[in-house]
C-alpha cells in the first residue's frame, strides 16, 4: 500500500467514495492492521476537509456509509479512541470537533476600559432583523448538533435552542413568551426543526406545538427540515431498527434514522435556505451599514481614552 493519505477520495450524494478503501479494511476482523487503520484515517481526514468541523457522532456515520467500520456502539468507541490518538499526533487537528455540551460559568473580566471597548466591539451585533417582518430560530432534538446548526445560524444572528428531546414545561413557557413578544412586535414567527427520524423525534414535533398552543396559547409557523423520509432516500442516510420498545412506535413505519447520519454540509445547507428566504436584501443592508458604523463609535471612544480626553469626545 502507499502512503497512509494516497486515495482519490470522490463525492456523491454527500457521501465519499473511493474503491480502493472498501478493499483495504474488512469489518469483520476483530484486530485492525495497519492498512485498516491508515485508510480509517484517510476517510477522518477526508471528512474533516469537506466539512471543515464535525461531531464525533457525525464523523462516525461518515466512517460507517463507507463500509470501513460497523454500525455498533463498541465501533463507535473504538472511532473515538482512534480519532483521540490520531489528534495527539497531530495526525487531525484539535479543532476539527465540536462540542456544545461544556462550557465555563463565571464573569468576564478585563484589563482596563479600552480592553473591555475592544471585547464589546467585538461581540455587538445588531439586531438586522428589527426592520424585517419575520423572526426565526432553529430548534434541535439534540445538543450534539447544537453546534453544527450554530455555525450556519449564527451569521444570520438567528438563535439556536437545543431541546434534548422533549421540552421541559419551564423551556416551553420561556419560548412562548419569546415568541409572544416577537408576534407583539408584528413578526411572523418561523420555526425550523431538526430532529430524529425515529417514533419519539416525530412525536417531539406535535407535542411541542401542541404544548405551545394549548398551554400558553400561542400559535406559529413550524417546520421540520430534517430528518425527513425524502431525505432519507436522496442521501441514502444509514438506517438503524426501530426500538420496538418505545411506546410511540406502533404508528411509526420503516426504519429510524439520526439527525446526525445528515452530513453537517448538508445540515448547514437547509438552515441557511431556511433562514434566507424570509430576508429583504435592502432593509438588510441598511442595517448591516448601520452596525458598521456604530462599530466605529467603539474606535472613538478607545482613541479618545488613550489620549485620556474621553470626556470631551463622548
Amino acid at each position: 500500500m502507499n502512503s497512509q493519505d494516497d486515495f482519490v477520495v470522490r463525492e456523491r450524494d454527500g457521501h465519499i467514495l473511493d474503491p480502493r478503501i472498501y478493499r483495504t479494511c474488512s469489518v469483520k476482523r476483530c484486530r485492525r492492521t495497519n492498512d485498516d487503520l491508515s485508510a480509517i484515517r484517510a476517510a477522518c481526514k477526508a471528512v474533516i476537509n469537506e466539512e471543515g468541523t464535525v461531531s464525533l457522532r457525525h464523523l462516525f456515520y461518515r466512517i460507517v456509509s463507507l463500509g470501513l467500520i460497523e454500525k455498533t456502539e463498541k465501533e463507535y468507541t473504538k472511532l473515538s479512541g482512534y480519532t483521540m490518538k490520531w489528534r495527539r499526533d497531530g495526525s487531525i487537528p484539535w479543532s476539527s470537533f465540536v462540542d456544545s455540551t461544556r462550557w465555563y460559568h463565571g464573569v468576564q473580566t478585563f484589563h482596563n476600559l479600552i480592553d473591555a471597548l475592544e471585547n464589546s466591539k467585538d461581540c455587538y451585533r445588531r439586531n438586522l432583523w428589527q426592520s424585517q417582518k419575520v423572526y426565526c430560530e432553529i430548534w434541535t432534538e439534540k445538543e450534539a448538533i447544537a453546534a453544527i446548526a450554530q455555525q450556519a445560524a449564527e451569521p444570520f444572528g438567528v438563535p439556536v435552542f437545543p431541546m434534548k428531546g422533549f421540552g421541559s414545561g419551564s423551556a416551553l413557557y420561556s419560548l412562548s413568551q419569546q415568541i409572544r413578544y416577537q408576534q407583539r412586535c408584528g413578526k411572523q414567527v418561523f420555526i425550523y426543526h431538526l430532529g430524529d427520524h425515529d417514533p419519539s423525534g416525530r412525536c417531539i414535533d406535535e407535542s411541542t406545538v401542541r404544548n405551545l398552543r394549548e398551554d400558553h396559547g400561542v400559535e406559529f409557523n413550524f417546520k421540520r427540515i430534517a430528518v425527513t423520509p425524502e431525505q432519507i432516500k436522496q442521501y441514502n442516510l444509514l438506517t438503524r431498527p426501530t426500538k420496538k420498545t418505545d411506546s410511540r412506535a406502533r404508528n411509526f413505519e420503516g426504519e429510524s434514522v439520526e439527525v446526525d447520519a445528515l452530513p453537517p454540509h448538508i445540515i448547514r445547507k437547509l438552515i441557511e435556505t431556511s433562514i434566507s428566504q424570509h430576508i429583504d436584501p435592502l432593509g438588510w443592508k441598511r442595517e448591516q451599514e448601520i452596525e458598521a458604523m456604530e462599530r466605529g463609535t467603539f474606535d472613538l471612544m478607545a482613541a479618545a481614552l488613550e489620549r485620556g480626553d474621553f470626556d470631551d469626545e463622548v
